[in-house]
């Protein structure tokens, strides 16, 4: 099944509208104290939609992003960062015993995985780690400075990357999923007061633990990141951009017929403009999920399907929704005015505003344009 964002509704897809209600209720408070929004994350839990990623379809997980990021930004990148940890341990953890039992309790208890792949002194490079594992007999130890942990102080486990061991190169990373009852964290840097998507409550953690070897996922951290990590977090991200600027677009709408009502003739061309975006932005999600649905199926085909030319197609869905979410955010505070500019209100954009321009900076657009730039040398025309 291929990913839109307007077919049919499956019933996770149901769920995520109806539940969407509660993230709405909690969203302003959210925002404004930059709170980590606990009452939205249990009720994900209670109805069944923290873990779709397990037995879903790219279409389901699409459409569940996009719903909850109509109602609360910041809820809906949570939601979207833990169902990408949580694939990542799933398809990658090599059938060992503790892996599958940290998996089936997370899922049960309902809580969350937090993500530890940034570090200090590496410029934001996702496939580069300073840090090393230490092995100590049939434990391991690792100590890293990771300058952003998304709801880090709210996980229960914490998906970490590093060198393989102090030998090893830059690259030649390895995953481990650490329990939050095996690991010590320790605030470093500024306190958390961002411009946007401040209920994901992510500041830095100087970060320490020591668990088994067997929580030490198999697969080696280049293949995660290609066959699940980067492809499924730019698509899941992207839906919760689509559903984010969904929500200013409509508040546009709601400007545009409260005048015609008195006046049929003031119609907003800038309306149409921004549906344009949308579809494009709708378009770009279904081309991409298309395009990864066969290494979604089997992580494996990552050889056969993978490479250059889908990095191409995930880096450009990332930077293209990024950018044209943010001209619909702002194409609906022009329609709206200073209903749109207040902070509060029926017409207000200020919060999906500010939530979207955070989306140029995770993994930055100058740096995906540069890789996609070297990748398009050797493409064919």
């Amino acid at each position: 099944m291929t990913a839109t964002v307007t077919e049919t509704p499956s019933d996770v897809v149901a769920a995520a509208r109806h539940v969407a209600a509660t993230l709405a209720e909690h969203a302003d408070s959210v925002d404004s104290e930059a709170a980590f929004p606990a009452a939205s994350v249990a009720a994900l839990h209670r109805a069944g939609l923290l873990a779709p990623v397990l037995d879903r379809s790219l279409s389901d997980l699409v459409a569940i992003a996009a719903e909850l990021g109509k109602a609360c930004g910041s809820t809906s990148m949570i939601w979207a960062m833990h169902q990408v940890q949580l694939a990542c341990v799933a398809r990658h953890h090599g059938g060992s015993a503790p892996l599958r039992t940290a998996l089936k309790d997370i899922v049960v208890d309902g809580t969350l995985i937090a993500s530890v792949t940034s570090e200090a002194g590496i410029g934001g490079s996702l496939r580069t780690s300073g840090a090393a594992l230490e092995r100590h007999g049939d434990r391991v130890r690792l100590t890293k400075r990771a300058p952003t942990v998304s709801y880090g102080a709210y996980a229960c486990a914490y998906l970490v990357t590093a060198r393989r061991d102090a030998q090893a190169a830059a690259g030649d990373q390895i995953a481990v999923l650490a329990p939050a009852d095996a690991c010590a964290l320790t605030p470093a840097g500024p306190p958390w007061n961002p411009m946007g998507m401040r209920g994901t409550c992510s500041p830095g953690f100087e970060f320490h633990t020591e668990v088994p070897a067997g929580y030490v996922l198999t697969d080696p951290f280049e293949r995660i990141a290609s066959a699940t990590m980067v492809p499924l977090s730019h698509l899941l991200w992207a839906a919760c951009w689509f559903g984010i600027a969904a929500a200013a677009f409509r508040r546009a709408q709601q400007a545009v017929r409260g005048r015609m009502r008195g006046n049929p003739d003031l119609v907003d061309p800038r309306l149409a403009e921004a549906a344009g975006r949308m579809d494009q932005m709708e378009a770009a999600l279904a081309a991409t999920a298309r395009r990864f649905e066969p290494i979604w199926a089997d992580p494996g085909a990552v050889d056969e399907h993978g490479g250059p030319t889908l990095t191409l197609a995930v880096n450009n869905l990332k930077v293209t929704v990024s950018t044209l979410a943010v001209d619909v955010a702002v194409a609906a505070l022009e329609i709206c005015g200073m209903p749109g500019y207040a902070e509060a209100g029926p017409l207000s954009v200020a919060r999906p505003l500010r939530d979207l321009y955070s989306a140029r900076l995770m993994i930055g657009n100058e740096r995906l344009m540069n890789a996609n730039a070297r990748l398009s040398l050797w493409k064919r025309a």
